[in-house]
């Protein structure tokens, strides 16, 4: 029995984390495009967009995990009735902050859109407020659904959302542009009523799911109640349970959706007053500071979550590891894995890093109109890129490092350290971009101090916690060495190239050169040992590649 339960986690865990790697596959590449089609409306997205990423969290952060909690210990216990009640308080609960959220996105889109600088961002606003109703009820049958261990129906209903708001976004997009292209902001509009339509859709999906499994009986709720609401609890106090444990998780997943309303509400106000001192007219001032925010949001800032998509698959891989390491008081192990874990996030995060900082510039030429066409853009996306490439290391270590430390029971530590970065962010913005001439510079490079800072935090804390000891030169020296030799590389590939006239030929040549050059490095450096390589999947391939002995030791973990 015990088994089965642990088999079914595993197979939900999994189910659950090809999913996540799916949707963030789609969120890192759908803006690419998309600003090809929307152009200067994705000004008016970016602007939008951070609000409602922050009064999405209130909803899908924490009360999704109290959901599921609460609802799995009362079937562990048999109380079937307070698994229904739990569910039922919920409902209640996000179906008020479903509305409360909602109706603050719509009322106050003028009041928002005016503060940033960017008026015509109210129609973004008002078309995403609905999904914000809409996420909330489906949050509520996802914790049920997680609760049971059921989480193909929350799986499937995250790939809906991507594919209808790719599908509906794109093509509303693409009609206003073409219709009404003289107004931006009616494609930016176009784009966000795809998000609500999307979450219309999974929401739509996720409850026919939950009632075809309910008229099936083959969830556990569907089985006899062992005792009708057995602990006593009353809608208020399972609501006030369900809120004590997901208050603390949502003012994590908070931080981020913080700064980016930081960077929404600041950066373009204050590059137009900049502007203006300068001797730009009003109009002048606003249309460089729309240009300048949109190349950070939307021409860097997805090349930059790139590289994220690997160190997330990498940070789900190391959870279970070190957790169930831990559970079993195996030390070896999880210094074994948490070793691992650091000199991966390098291995991944230097080299895009490098890549990033020298061919940023030909890389978004080639995938943004906007950039190719005007030497003006491309000139400033590659002065933001050479600041926010730095960040992509950073951002490597982040994200590798709070799956260590979430495996090893401290979920809590690396939010103190991205609070903390996040504060340092918003005031260091504030400080560069107003008494500095860094313009938007000085945005990218706080975003950059803000990863600097968690990273730097969350290093030392899995180094002391541990106490493990590790080779410093295979952990840091060797990827960056590796990747500076790349760079190098790259950078006169790249310059022989374009000199014969070929630069998007040379880009992609680049790449590939790059790519084969690092791993040549790596192979001729070593830098992993035979207990790096058992956390590897096809083990004896990395073994013969880097030129590792696996012994019998490492067999045995």
């Amino acid at each position: 029995m015990e088994r089965n339960k642990k088999t079914s986690f595993v197979q939900g865990a999994t189910i659950l984390g090809i999913a996540g790697l799916f949707v963030k596959v789609i969120g890192a590449v759908y803006r690419i495009p998309l600003a090809n089609i929307v152009g200067e409306g994705m000004t008016y997205y970016e602007v939008a967009y951070p609000y409602y990423a922050w009064l999405l969290v209130i909803s899908s952060a924490g009360l999704p995990t109290a959901i599921s909690k609460m609802v799995s210990e009362r079937i562990a216990s048999g109380d079937i009735g307070g698994a229904k009640h739990v569910f039922r308080s919920a409902l209640k609960l996000l179906t008020v902050i479903g509305i409360v959220t909602t109706a603050i996105l719509f009322l106050a889109s003028g009041i928002i859109a005016h503060q940033a600088e960017a008026d015509p961002a109210r129609l973004s606003l008002m078309a995403l407020s609905p999904a914000l109703f809409f996420v909330s009820i489906m949050c509520a049958y996802r914790g049920y659904l997680q609760g049971m261990q059921c989480m193909t129906g929350t799986a499937i209903s995250q790939v809906i959302e991507q594919v209808v708001k790719l599908l509906i976004g794109f093509t509303l997009a693409y009609i206003l542009i073409k219709k009404y292209p003289d107004r931006p902001e009616l494609a930016a509009m176009g784009a966000l009523i795809g998000v609500s339509v999307s979450e219309l859709a999974a929401l739509l999906y996720i409850k026919l799911y939950y009632d075809a499994r309910m008229r099936r009986g083959n969830l556990p709720v569907c089985t006899p109640s062992l005792g009708n609401f057995t602990r006593g609890e009353t809608t208020a106090s399972v609501m006030k349970k369900l809120l004590i444990i997901a208050i603390p998780i949502t003012i994590g997943a908070s931080i981020m959706p913080v700064t980016g309303i930081a960077d929404s509400a600041f950066i373009m106000r204050i590059l137009k007053a900049k502007n203006i001192a300068c001797g730009l007219s009003e109009q002048a001032a606003g249309e460089a500071a729309s240009t300048a925010y949109r190349v950070l949001r939307s021409y860097v800032t997805p090349l930059i979550n790139m590289p994220a998509v690997l160190t997330l698959a990498l940070s789900m891989s190391l959870v279970p590891a070190i957790s169930q390491a831990v559970a079993r008081r195996d030390r070896r192990t999880v210094h074994a894995a948490s070793s691992t874990g650091l000199k991966l996030a390098l291995f991944i995060g230097a080299p895009c890093a490098a890549g990033l900082f020298v061919l940023g510039g030909p890389i978004m030429s080639m995938l943004y109109t906007a950039v190719r066409e005007s030497n003006e853009i491309y000139l400033q996306s590659q002065q933001v890129m050479y600041f926010a490439a730095v960040g992509v290391l950073f951002l490597s270590l982040v994200q590798t490092l709070t799956g260590v430390i979430q495996g090893m029971g401290k979920p809590r530590i690396p939010v103190y350290f991205l609070a903390v970065g996040g504060i340092v962010k918003v005031v260091s913005m504030l400080l560069l971009m107003n008494f500095t001439n860094l313009g938007i510079l000085g945005a990218a490079l706080s975003t950059v101090l803000c990863y600097a800072i968690a990273a730097i935090g969350d290093t030392f804390f899995v180094l002391h916690y541990t106490r493990m000891r590790i080779s410093y030169a295979d952990t840091f020296v060797k990827p960056i060495l590796s990747s500076v030799l790349m760079g190098l590389v790259v950078y006169l590939v790249f310059t022989l190239i374009r000199s014969m006239g070929h630069p998007t030929v040379g880009t992609i040549i680049s790449i590939a050169v790059g790519v084969a050059v690092y791993i040549a490095a790596m192979i001729f450096l070593r830098p992993f040992n035979a207990s790096d390589l058992e956390f590897l999947p096809k083990k004896e391939l990395f073994a013969r590649l880097f030129r590792v002995k696996l012994n019998s030791s490492s067999n045995r973990l």
